[in-house]
């Protein structure tokens, strides 16, 4: 078998090539129930990845767009930061880590490549169907917050690794955390299913909103803007629950970026609509004393502190290994939370140095740069959806968010150098004389 040619997607001079079909991507996507019931959704991409790999080998000649290099790059840097590990545990969670980041990375690729097959309106379908899933998640963590699943893969693990705390709370789903900060009379309760954390509910979340938007305005059908608004409404109390605030700050970032590009075009109408609905949400919310659950948590374990003494310890720290970093998080000299948490970015720098710091900025901002012009409403909701991702990396860690990233970002930069994209640069709309 000769080896892959790399070429462009969407160039007239690639011809005879194999179809890639939509199905392992798909079957990622569509497939988060069973595969976070079963307790496999963490390793998921990577057993996916696998056949995906093959299918673009066997394809014999692979299109990269620009935009794709800086992860593909970031992969490989990780691996030689793996002689900083000092521990077996530390080992387990990198070869964790790199086995997710290599296969977001081949998602990625995947999803520039097949493009016939993987429509835009197909991934989007999948990706809000993940959203309406996260809203039931949060239901399950206010109407069972004690839940575990128990009867996964977890039961074929060995012990040595089944005993792993980290490894445990991945194939161990639970539906919610259960915090009872000092001082506060009653515990409170905080959907995280199907993620591990309640940040990552509210990351997910506040990630996949504006996708689930951009499909309803996409398919611009009363029934798609119908379902995606009563999403809206059941999401409240799950996400009120969560006292979340990356949550609504993501919400309200991403609300307002739509409006501030919708304003600088003059499209008034979609503008003055969207604020109105906003501002009634938030009327609404206050005068049902829904949003004072997030103030009551806030007076009780306000983090806000104890996150800036670790990003300066973070920081300080790189600074003694700012080339390959540590390899994976390390106990903190002043706090319980380790040190290369609480952050992407914080993670990505303090494991794997500044260099992979630049090589996952520059894919996260260069997506957005490159995606910048977002021709439509469509198109930009779903550029919204990665401006949010960028924003959030700061506070929370997104490794659970990686498939919804790339697949948003492979979506937008291939349809953007694609020489003929009507997703992109749709036809104008004709308009028939009476």
């Amino acid at each position: 078998m000769t080896a892959p040619v790399l070429a462009r997607p969407g160039s007239g001079s690639v011809t005879h090539q194999r179809e890639l079909p939509a199905w392992p991507v798909l079957a990622l996507i569509w497939g988060a129930p069973l595969w976070w019931a079963s307790g496999l959704l963490a390793f998921i991409s990577i057993l996916l990845a696998i056949p995906m790999l093959a299918l673009l080998v066997r394809r014999g000649r692979i299109g990269l767009v620009p935009g794709v290099l800086p992860l593909l790059a970031f992969a490989a840097w990780t691996v030689p930061c793996a002689l900083m590990l000092d521990s077996a545990s530390r080992l387990i969670a990198f070869l964790l880590g790199f086995g997710q980041l290599a296969s977001v990375a081949v998602v990625l690729v995947y999803v520039v490549n097949a493009r016939a097959s993987l429509t835009a309106e197909r991934l989007m379908a999948a990706l809000t169907f993940t959203w309406f899933f996260v809203i039931v998640g949060g239901y399950l963590g206010i109407l069972w917050p004690d839940g575990v699943i128990t009867f996964t893969v977890g039961r074929l693990l060995p012990a040595s690794l089944a005993g792993n705390d980290y490894i445990a709370s991945l194939v161990y789903p639970p539906f919610a955390e259960v915090q009872q900060p000092y001082g506060s009379a009653v515990p409170f309760l905080r959907p995280s299913a199907p993620f591990t954390y309640t940040n990552g509910w509210g990351a997910g979340f506040a990630i996949l909103t504006p996708i689930a938007i951009a499909t309803a305005t996409g398919r611009g059908t009363f029934r798609a803007y119908a379902l995606v608004a009563a999403g809206l409404v059941a999401a409240i109390p799950p996400a009120i629950a969560t006292s979340n605030r990356g949550l609504f700050l993501g919400l309200i970032v991403a609300i307002a970026y739509v409006l501030l590009r919708l304003a600088g075009r003059e499209l008034w109408k979609p503008v003055i609509a969207v604020a109105l609905v906003g501002v009634g949400a938030y009327i609404t919310l206050n005068a049902l004393g829904l949003l004072g659950a997030i103030s009551d948590r806030q007076e009780a374990a306000d983090t806000t502190a104890g996150r800036s003494d670790l990003y300066v310890e973070t920081f300080e720290r790189t600074l003694a290994s700012p080339i390959l970093g540590y390899g994976a998080s390390r106990p903190s000299f002043t706090s319980e939370i380790n040190v290369g948490t609480q952050g992407m970015i914080w993670e990505v720098m303090f494991s794997f140095g500044l260099v992979g710091l630049a090589l996952f900025a520059l894919f996260m901002v260069g997506s957005v740069v490159r995606t910048w012009r977002a021709p439509t409403l469509t198109i930009l909701w779903l550029h919204a959806s990665l401006v949010t991702a960028c924003l959030l990396a700061i506070f929370y860690g997104l490794d659970r968010h990686l498939v919804t990233i790339v697949a948003v970002a492979g979506l937008l930069l291939r349809e953007r150098y694609a020489d003929e994209s009507a997703f992109w640069n749709p036809p104008p709309v004709r308009r028939t004389s009476g």
